[in-house]
């Protein structure tokens, strides 16, 4: 009895730390940013993972897991995906906020100023998750285009600097933006704590 209660709150510890990035994240987007504006931020960015999780669902027949990081949301699967379909994966995710803001802006013009504040957040979106930088989908599509290719080492050290020095400038500039305009705050966590690891990865 005492392993299968020893087991029990183990399992209950793991599944309170696996969610408690995910309400750090709540708290930082709605202790700061416009209800309305973060309510947007969050359908965006589960919207985007809905993209991610739709195409293993119709491409390998799997359910994957959604959690919650300090870098955001991460998908959990067991699937073995070939390099064209990992990087199609990759893709879908913001495929999806590029549809939704193209969808967004025509109907805007009708419908008002609602649909063009959740355009542009899928917009932003989608472009953000296409930066070459470690963890996010564009860096992922370059890895994955790089290990198929015959100068992929040369290519991936390359591609790890590219990532370390994006992440320092956009820390750099989610800085000015909290000075200048008492904004950004969480876009700056999300790249202080991708520095954090990268510093822990490289030490460690």
């Amino acid at each position: 009895m005492k392993i299968k209660n020893k087991r029990r709150l183990i399992l209950t510890l793991k599944r309170v730390l696996a969610i408690l990035p995910a309400f750090f994240w709540l708290i930082l987007i709605f202790g700061f940013d416009d209800v309305g504006i973060a309510l947007i931020t969050l359908l965006s960015a589960l919207l985007h993972e809905v993209g991610h999780i739709g195409f293993l669902v119709m491409k390998k027949k799997v359910t994957p897991t959604l959690r919650g990081a300090l870098s955001g949301f991460r998908i959990k699967t067991s699937a073995v995906l070939s390099y064209d379909e990992e990087r199609a994966f990759y893709f879908s995710g913001p495929l999806v906020n590029l549809v939704l803001f193209v969808f967004s802006s025509i109907l805007s013009l009708w419908l008002g100023d609602l649909l063009s504040v959740f355009a542009i957040i899928n917009l932003v979106s989608a472009l953000s998750n296409l930066l070459p930088i470690e963890g996010y989908d564009g860096y992922g599509i370059i890895r994955v285009t790089l290990e198929k290719s015959d100068s992929g080492q040369t290519g991936l050290k390359i591609l790890s600097l590219v990532s370390i020095s994006l992440i320092f400038f956009l820390c750099i500039i989610s800085l000015y933006l909290i000075n200048r305009l008492n904004g950004g705050y969480w876009i700056f966590f999300i790249f202080f704590f991708a520095m954090l690891k990268r510093f822990r990865d490289e030490l460690g």
